[in-house]
């Protein structure tokens, strides 16, 4: 079992006829508990009923809220989300809100020092409180431990200098095809990922791809694994997440490249055709995370 360590946001995502729990890390870290590690979730709440529901639904999916902190002044974090005929959400971030405000109060340098993981997004470091904690915690994890940047870019949070210093830290990064251009036009290149691993061969650049798939770029070439087919009539929010989170997790257990994007890709397809970023996961789905034979 793996420790790992999820920062951000964890709020409600509202939907024209519901709303759901929600942020890219508290998706990050459910997925990552879901697949057997020991998910450490570092977020905060409003002291509101907002607040409670989360934490309530957070102890009913059996993750840990021992570091889900409570803000007596900012409200719970909410996110307007809406789907366009493509099936691609678009999101109304509201601010401010108390994930702007995450320290390491309540972090323990015995809990910094035993991550195998620590997990990380560029949204949740809009606010300077939450981006001072975060580079603590960066500066203090181990030397193996893997860092895992998520470029969740959302205008207007969006901070050129910090996401390419994250890029420096971070030994796996994420990004869609309009993060890739956008780091391409920052690094003044077509190819991003090429740039990055000159500098740093180790690194793992992953490219989702949506109905296409997903990619990695790799010092050991370039892989790329078609998507699974969709069933049922999912909202596709927190699918990168989801796949984010097994990717890590299959990392950490030295899974062969060729084979991560494969199993990440039939896990994202679980989710996406589910509604809500944490939906139950079958055992035989997990099950399959597992298996010698991934056909």
């Amino acid at each position: 079992m793996f420790t790992t360590l999820s920062f951000g946001e964890v709020l409600w995502d509202v939907f024209p006829d519901y709303k759901k729990p929600g942020g890219s890390p508290a998706n990050l870290a459910y997925h990552l508990h879901c697949l057997g590690n020991k998910s450490v979730l570092l977020s905060r709440v409003g002291d509101d009923t907002n607040g409670e529901e989360l934490i309530d639904f957070l102890k009913t999916k059996g993750l840990s809220t021992d570091h889900i902190q409570t803000d007596k002044k900012l409200s719970t974090g909410r996110v307007t989300v809406n789907i366009d005929e493509h099936n691609e959400p678009s999101y109304t971030i509201h601010q401010p809100s108390a994930w702007d405000n995450i320290t390491t109060e309540n972090v323990s340098p015995e809990l910094v020092r035993s991550l195998d993981a620590i997990c990380f997004a560029s949204l949740s470091q809009r606010n300077q409180v939450s981006a001072e904690s975060l580079k603590i915690l960066l500066s203090s994890t181990p030397t193996d431990c893997l860092k895992v940047f998520d470029l969740n870019l959302r205008p207007p949070f969006i901070d050129r200098e910090l996401i390419l210093d994250l890029i420096n830290q971070s030994d796996v990064i994420k990004v869609n095809e309009d993060e890739f251009s956008k780091i391409g036009e920052w690094l003044e290149t077509q190819n991003p990922a090429e740039e990055i691993l000159k500098n740093d061969p180790s690194k793992i650049i992953i490219l989702t791809l949506g109905a296409s798939g997903s990619a990695m770029y790799t010092s050991e070439g370039y892989f790329n694994q078609p998507a699974y087919p969709i069933s049922g009539e999912g909202d596709f929010v927190g699918v990168g997440d989801a796949f984010l989170a097994c990717f890590t997790h299959l990392v950490l257990n030295e899974e062969k490249h060729d084979r991560i994007l494969k199993l990440a890709n039939r896990y994202a397809a679980y989710v996406a055709s589910e509604k809500g970023g944490m939906p139950d996961i079958p055992s035989n789905i997990l099950g399959k995370m597992k298996s010698e034979d991934s056909g």
